[in-house]
């Protein structure tokens, strides 16, 4: 397969836009300040995000879009400081139908617990609200996985010492050999 070499440090290439790269600082965001998810249904988003959840009502706002041409709720739901889901709801908005495929299922927010006993309690508190969950095994450990009342999937996951250690060694080379067509 004939593919591009990557390279590791570049983002966006300065010169291409006709100024030396070492001219102008690195831009790149600071942090992700929050994730948009359509809602479908207000109050159960309400319920699961602060009930079953656990998070923090963290605003509400309701305004006129101009790309939509309809009037909007916009709710968002912290879940530490500067760390939120939002959820948008809209007349007329309804879940598409779509089929049980990786390209659906790769579409996931996950959310990082304390430990393996912080991963039990949320076992345990799913199971006592009813909220059917999967476990999956991956090279470090338990990765639990849920759907919300707007089938947005959630993963609770454990960040191990391996997972924390290896994260970035290889990873040029393993996504490399990938685009290269190494399966």
């Amino acid at each position: 397969m004939n593919q591009a070499m990557l390279d590791p440090t570049s983002a966006v290439d300065a010169t291409a836009h006709g100024r030396a790269a070492s001219a102008a600082p690195a831009v790149t965001p600071v942090a992700i300040d929050h994730v948009a998810y359509p809602s479908y249904d207000a109050t159960l988003t309400h319920r699961f995000y602060v009930d079953v959840m656990g998070f923090t009502l963290a605003g509400a706002q309701t305004g006129m879009s101009r790309l939509w041409g309809k009037p909007y709720l916009l709710v968002s739901y912290q879940i530490e400081p500067g760390q939120a889901l939002a959820f948008f709801n809209c007349d007329g908005l309804a879940p598409e139908p779509h089929a049980d495929t990786p390209a659906t299922q790769i579409h996931h927010v996950a959310l990082r617990v304390r430990d393996g006993e912080a991963l039990e309690r949320w076992k345990a508190r799913l199971t006592a609200n009813e909220v059917p969950f999967a476990i999956e095994r991956h090279g470090d450990g338990e990765h639990l996985y849920l759907l919300d009342p707007n089938e947005i999937m959630l993963e609770l996951c454990v960040q191990t010492p391996e997972s924390a250690a290896g994260q970035s060694q290889g990873a040029l080379d393993t996504l490399q050999r990938w685009v290269d067509g190494v399966r």
